[in-house]
């Protein structure tokens, strides 16, 4: 317990944590509720974590327990006074000085200010608690992710509609992926897009994935704080064999990276992709292919 000893004096919440470590001989409890992330870990996995010098919290967008998680986990670093940056995909560039200007005082306006509404992306609720953490302990908020009308550029200009050619050396999107990655990048574009697309049509796509990953660590390459850095992203960026961290150790070779990739019960993502997996209950959501499925099964005019 020596090892854990700053840990047990700082966060109270942990205490209960080495307690239930102890009687359970170090069992790791891999399906629970958000609220319960001290049984989500083992003590490897925490000491991991806590280590590291950038933590992804990899989740589906509208679980409530895998935001409850990514809560709790700036709560832990937050604490320990080490939280120095939050990488949010869920919002683009061109609204950092909307970041940068956020406080206690500005969080009630946040959601207008971002435009949420029109983003695209699920009920802002699920999202509040995690900036009002990153607020709380005065993180460099950090605007990660393309605008979405830069992603319909990059399939006209490539990647020089984001990055500098420097850049793009720096960050390795001058050179392939490995087989293997690209192949499991692909699938996951097909995946997402419900079996649907063609596949010559997928390819066409990767180059926006590979820019979105880039782009989110670029931002924190340059907006980063001296201290941790968590990123709040999909599961499929927090992937370290062709999302960010595979940007983030060309941009610092030696870089600290714990990649936590969330799930829900019955799906079988793949483990290698990350260096934990937490499995959490599933939620009740209209099936998301249905309108893709009508928009492709309309006549072509």
């Amino acid at each position: 317990m020596g090892q854990y000893a700053k840990l047990f004096q700082e966060v109270p919440v942990l205490r209960l944590w080495l307690l239930l470590l102890a009687l359970t001989g170090g069992a790791c409890v891999s399906t629970q509720p958000a609220d319960e992330l001290v049984e989500l870990m083992s003590a490897e996995q925490l000491r991991a974590m806590i280590e590291a010098d950038v933590i992804l919290l990899g989740e589906q967008h509208d679980n409530p327990h895998h935001h409850g998680i990514q809560r709790q986990v700036l709560d832990l670093i937050g604490q320990r006074s080490e939280l120095g940056s939050v990488v949010f995909e869920q919002a683009h560039w061109k609204q950092q000085p909307v970041l940068n200007a956020l406080n206690n005082r500005s969080l009630g306006e946040l959601k207008q200010n971002l435009k949420w509404e029109s983003s695209g992306w699920p009920d802002y609720q699920l999202y509040e608690p995690v900036f009002m953490a990153a607020t709380r302990y005065k993180a460099q908020m950090i605007a990660g992710n393309i605008a979405p009308e830069t992603s319909k550029i990059i399939h006209q200009k490539g990647y020089d509609a984001v990055f500098t050619p420097d850049e793009q050396k720096k960050l390795g999107l001058d050179v392939s992926l490995e087989p293997e990655a690209q192949a499991a990048l692909e699938q996951e574009i097909f995946e997402g897009h419900c079996r649907l697309l063609p596949k010559d049509h997928v390819r066409t796509m990767v180059p926006v994935q590979r820019a979105r990953d880039a782009a989110m660590a670029l931002a924190w390459h340059r907006l980063h704080k001296k201290n941790k850095t968590v990123f709040i992203v999909g599961a499929g960026h927090a992937r370290k064999d062709f999302g960010i961290p595979w940007y983030l150790k060309r941009l610092k070779p030696g870089l600290k990276i714990y990649s936590i990739g969330m799930t829900e019960t019955g799906a079988e993502p793949r483990s290698e992709a990350y260096d934990q997996i937490i499995t959490t209950p599933p939620v009740e959501r209209e099936d998301p292919c249905v309108g893709l499925k009508e928009k492709f099964s309309k006549p072509k005019s």
